[in-house]
């Protein structure tokens, strides 16, 4: 299957990664989205080189879809991989606020030295600039608007900041911008590939659905076996595309089985939870 994550060409390519790393420029600290059922895989592999030396919040996102214990292995790997760094991990739900106050703290701690140079060059205080970048589908909108809320209310165009962007004012001391930085394209392996595929963070037309389909339910399998046998058929011998369209009984005009009909199945069932929670990134083992 094709390796590039999307079909753009390498000309827009460069003018993504040209576009955002003129965004990242006017922040104090850049928040980077993970996904939560495969952190590593979308973590993109020149994020060091793209953000250079900013401070760097990674947020896994989707956390009520992640394995538990698995999730809480890749926080407290991306957190010893950053010692000597000015980065932090956690991992998150939206579906509960609790969270929001912690992470302006975890904000404000980050960028305590910025502020203090910039008080010791005699500058009037302003507001820490923000903003969230990652890989499409990862959460990136869903993760603004929820530190957005209801209740704020955007601060607008800002003098020789990125032209056209929009900051919001999400904490008394803090200034999200409201668009999210998409990081630029990038040829995977065949083995991340697929991963990014499975989870919808690949657009559809670089990837055959069946292909993709039965290579997660084999990574399924060795990974969450009684989780794939329940979803399938509690009594089944053969866990495979084939048995979930003879269970559903999804057949062709011609009466054969619809193989492509239980993978689209199977794949948005996986992405929406019915499977159960799980993570194909393991800290223990290589893609």
């Amino acid at each position: 299957m094709p390796s590039k994550p999307s079909g753009r060409s390498s000309s827009q390519s460069r003018t993504a990664f040209q576009h955002l790393q003129e965004q990242i420029k006017y922040v104090d600290l850049v928040i980077e989205c993970l996904d939560a059922r495969a952190p590593l895989s979308s973590r993109h592999p020149r994020s060091s080189e793209i953000f250079t030396n900013k401070p760097r919040l990674l947020i896994i996102t989707k956390e009520d879809l992640g394995d538990p214990p698995l999730v809480k292995s890749w926080v407290s790997f991306f957190n010893a991989e950053s010692t000597g760094r000015q980065s932090h991990a956690l991992s998150l739900s939206l579906k509960a606020q609790r969270n929001k106050e912690k992470i302006f703290q975890i904000v404000l701690d980050m960028t305590k030295e910025k502020r203090a140079q910039h008080a010791a060059r005699g500058l009037l205080p302003r507001a820490t600039r923000i903003c969230v970048v990652g890989m499409p589908n990862v959460g990136k909108s869903s993760l603004i608007n929820w530190l957005i809320g209801q209740k704020k209310a955007k601060v607008g165009n800002k003098p020789g900041v990125t032209k056209g962007a929009q900051w919001v004012r999400v904490h008394p001391q803090i200034e999200l911008l409201d668009t999210p930085g998409i990081l630029p394209a990038f040829s995977f392996s065949a083995a991340t590939a697929k991963k990014l595929a499975l989870f919808n963070l690949l657009p559809e037309s670089n990837y055959d659905v069946e292909e993709v389909a039965q290579d997660g339910l084999e990574q399924l399998k060795a990974q969450y076996p009684k989780q794939v046998q329940n979803y399938i058929y509690e009594k089944a011998e053969s866990l495979n595309l084939e048995e979930l369209a003879r269970r559903r009984n999804f057949l062709t005009t011609g009466g054969s089985l619809d193989l492509v009909r239980a993978a689209n199945v199977f794949v948005s069932d996986l992405r929406n939870g019915k499977l159960g929670r799980v993570t194909l990134d393991r800290t223990d083992s290589s893609l």
